[in-house]
Order: structure tokens, then sequence, then C-alpha cells
């Protein structure tokens, strides 16, 4: 590889780094904070950021991918369906979220959160896993 190529996936791989900390951020007001208030608002403040870290990894890792000529192996495959599949939930997540905020009913609001906490679970496991895929090969 050149050396253009490797600084491409190097800036790619830092940009990706910075994905961990929206669904960390989210799990730490999940499990800790008490209030439902506080918990819908800090992940309504987390979804921006999420948002963009996810588009900026999305365009590092095609700019990454062009300068490999879009060849097509198994790590670039799983990231993009491992991305499609965050981007998705959390979309889902922003609209539950919405009909959460205006439901009266605790039990709905604490299934909601339940959600969120498998979803956040699955995004960090998915991250890590992914990268000890790329490390270790």
């Amino acid at each position: 590889m050149d050396f253009i190529e490797l600084e491409l996936i190097y800036v790619h791989l830092l940009l990706s780094l910075l994905l961990f900390l929206p669904p960390l951020i989210n799990l730490y007001a999940l499990l800790f904070k008490t209030s439902h208030t506080q918990k819908l608002k800090f992940l309504a403040l987390m979804a921006p950021a999420y948002y963009t870290f996810l588009s900026a990894s999305l365009f590092s890792g095609l700019v990454s991918w062009a300068m490999l000529r879009f060849t097509i192996i198994p790590e670039v495959f799983i990231m993009l369906i491992l991305w499609l599949l965050i981007f998705i939930l959390e979309i889902k997540r922003h609209k539950k979220q919405k009909l959460i905020q205006v439901e009266s009913n605790p039990n709905i609001r604490l299934l909601f959160f339940q959600w969120a906490l498998r979803k956040y679970l699955f995004d960090t496991c998915a991250f890590i896993g992914l990268f000890l895929l790329i490390f270790i090969l």
C-alpha cells in the first residue's frame, strides 16, 4: 500500500474511534441517571454527535475504500452492514424517543429505556468486535 492509502486508513480509524463516545455516554445516562427526564435529555443531547460521527466515519471509509479501488474484502462488507444497521436503529430510537417525550405512562418509558440500553450495548459490542477484527487480521 502507498503512504497516502495508509494515512487515509489511519484517519478513518481515528474518526471511527470517536464512535465509541456517544454510546458510552448514553449507556452512562441510562444506567446511572435516575430521572426519566434526565435520561431523555442526555439521549437527545448526544443524538446529533452520534449522527455526525457516523457520517464522518462513513465519508472517511468511502474515501479510503476508493483509494483501495473499491476492492471488496470481508472487512469492508462487515463495516458497511454494521454501519447501516446502527444507523437504522439510531433513527428508530430517535422516532421512539419523540413519542416517549409526551408519554405519561412510566411503564412504557421504562420499556423504551430498556430497548435503548440494549441498542447502545449492541453498538458498543459491535464497535469493539469490529476493531478487534481489524486489528487481529
